[in-house]
């Protein structure tokens, strides 16, 4: 009995004074370690937040204690330590994907592709998606700079076509809408 007793009483000592471990530094994949000196008594780890589509927050590491300034939500994310495993290691992502960005021409009041393909990053189970304006877009309906990820919900359906396979958002597809147009104006001149 009094065995059973030592060990709980040992186990509850080190709760209240064992330190967390947290991943610490650049690298989400490094093991996690003990917070020492002054974050000794931290209870949260922090990690830069994974934007879907952009990839992972520039300027944040991955740390001991909260949030640096207001950056929690935007930047950084916490999470509540324990004294065995990091809680802010790196989220699993999925394979990076590419798709084409549109820049829009304010001279010929359309939309024209870039030369650079974009580099687009996601989580493990998100689905690839890349967004191409339509015909019917100006700079004000149509606003994504990176052509990854979904139409915003503001412009699905009038302004913004989206797809869903490795570089599908090509001009070609928004060339096929103005074929017609074009086969109508040639008939009437």
């Amino acid at each position: 009995m009094n065995m059973r007793l030592l060990i709980v009483a040992a186990a509850l000592i080190c709760t209240a004074n064992c330190a967390i471990k947290c991943v610490q530094g650049t690298n989400g994949t490094a093991e996690a370690t003990e917070c020492t000196g002054e974050l000794a008594s931290a209870t949260m780890c922090s990690s830069p937040k994974f934007v879907e589509y952009t990839g992972l927050s520039a300027g944040v590491n991955y740390a001991c204690g909260t949030c640096a300034g207001e950056t929690k939500g935007s930047t950084c994310e916490e999470c509540t330590g324990n004294d065995s495993t990091g809680c802010n290691k790196a989220a699993d992502t999925g394979a990076d994907f590419k798709c084409h960005s549109y820049t829009y021409n304010t001279t010929s009041k359309a939309f024209t592709k870039d030369t650079a393909m974009k580099t687009c990053k996601r989580l493990k189970d998100t689905a690839i998606k890349c967004n191409m304006p339509k015909a019917s877009a100006d700079s004000t309906t149509y606003t994504s700079t990176s052509g990854c990820g979904p139409c915003s919900t503001k412009t699905s359906e009038t302004h913004c076509e989206a797809c869903t396979t490795d570089s599908c958002n090509s001009a070609i597809r928004v060339a096929v809408l103005f074929a017609p147009l074009l086969a109508v104006l040639v008939h009437l001149f």
